[in-house]
């Protein structure tokens, strides 16, 4: 997939390991649509579609842009710095964005 759209949070995104309950395949391909919330609202309560852009697609730990699918969505929660955005594939946690700045 390629997302021409704002990716508006900026830091970096942790892949969980298979052994850790994350992809089997390991990291995914660089702009990768999944669902996410953020902390402290769970899945029950937060749950959004949201793009991750990592600068190495191959590393379980990279440098990334991230942002909500739906850009004028109204999310439960603004998203500031400090935040971390659970990744999660339905309701399966795969990785972990720590939002560093907000453009």
């Amino acid at each position: 997939m390629h997302w021409d759209g704002p990716l508006r949070f900026h830091g970096r995104v942790v892949w969980l390991s298979a052994e850790q309950g994350g992809r089997r395949s390991g990291p995914p391909t660089p702009d990768y649509a999944a669902t996410g919330f953020v902390r402290p609202l769970t899945v029950e309560t937060g749950l959004a579609s949201i793009v991750v852009r990592a600068a190495d697609a191959t590393a379980t730990e990279s440098h990334a842009d991230a942002g909500w699918l739906v850009t004028d969505l109204d999310y439960p929660k603004v998203v500031e710095a400090g935040d971390v955005i659970v990744i999660t594939e339905g309701p399966k946690p795969v990785g972990f964005f720590y939002v560093d700045s907000v453009s």
